[in-house]
């Protein structure tokens, strides 16, 4: 995980007082959009980030947008679908 001053915040035009979302599936695909913003081909393991990744959003530690009940439900309603697309979208990013 990219830490300290390499560190770029994601910044989402969802980042809002009101989010409104159509589907969990976009719930999702936000959660994992945000956590591809924090991964290092250098220094992260593409099988273990997603796992670390959900369990950092899901600790009180998060970033403040993901710690609204919104998030938080699919963060812990729904973990393995999450992984899932955090590692999905890893290996389909374009450089």
């Amino acid at each position: 995980m990219i830490t300290g001053p390499q560190w770029q915040p994601h910044t989402n035009p969802r980042d809002t007082d009101r989010i409104e979302f159509a589907s969990v599936t976009e719930i999702v695909l936000d959660i994992a959009d945000r956590a591809l913003g924090g991964y290092c081909d250098f220094n992260d393991d593409i099988t273990s980030y997603p796992r670390e990744i959900v369990e950092y959003y899901r600790s009180p530690d998060c970033p403040e947008p993901l710690k609204q009940e919104v998030y938080q439900r699919v963060l812990f309603e729904e973990p393995e679908r999450v992984r899932r697309a955090i590692h999905r979208a890893i290996c389909r990013r374009v450089y």
